[in-house]
């Protein structure tokens, strides 16, 4: 196993760790991923190394990318729609198939993703170890990421 290929047959997920909002959804897709069809790379961890996956740094930093099984890469709204077929959730992706709608989408992707720690903080995601302590009620804390 390489470090192209951490988890044969999986789908890989390029994304932003450092990002509160990236963190946050690419944390609750793995919590769907039952069979370890999903795969997540931190890109913004001290040792990743863009070069290795054959991209430039920013380019990862503006768009999600999602290395398929068979090596074909999607990035954006369609890598998303990806990871999110991969932990057997793909049905949420449906809105992405109406005419129109996944030009829109990847319209507004290309905002967000550049702009993703603003938009982070525009909904309330709080950037890495940032996050406030766990209020605990009889020894019951509950579990966020």
């Amino acid at each position: 196993m390489s470090k192209h290929d951490p988890v044969p047959h999986a789908v890989i997920a390029l994304y932003d760790h450092a990002c509160p909002l990236c963190r946050t959804e690419m944390h609750r897709l793995k919590a769907h991923d039952r069979r370890g069809r999903l795969h997540l790379v931190d890109i913004a961890a001290p040792e990743f190394d863009a070069a290795q996956w054959g991209f430039e740094l920013e380019a990862l930093r503006n768009a999600l990318h999602v290395r398929l099984p068979n090596g074909e890469w999607r990035i954006g709204v369609p890598g998303i729609a990806e990871a999110y077929r991969a932990v057997g959730l793909g049905w949420l992706t449906w809105p992405l198939r109406v005419p129109g709608a996944g030009r829109m989408a990847a319209r507004a992707y290309r905002w967000i993703a550049p702009n993703r720690h603003r938009v982070s903080r525009w909904l309330g995601y709080r950037e890495a170890g940032h996050e406030p302590a766990p209020r605990c009620d009889n020894e019951h804390c509950p579990t966020h990421f």
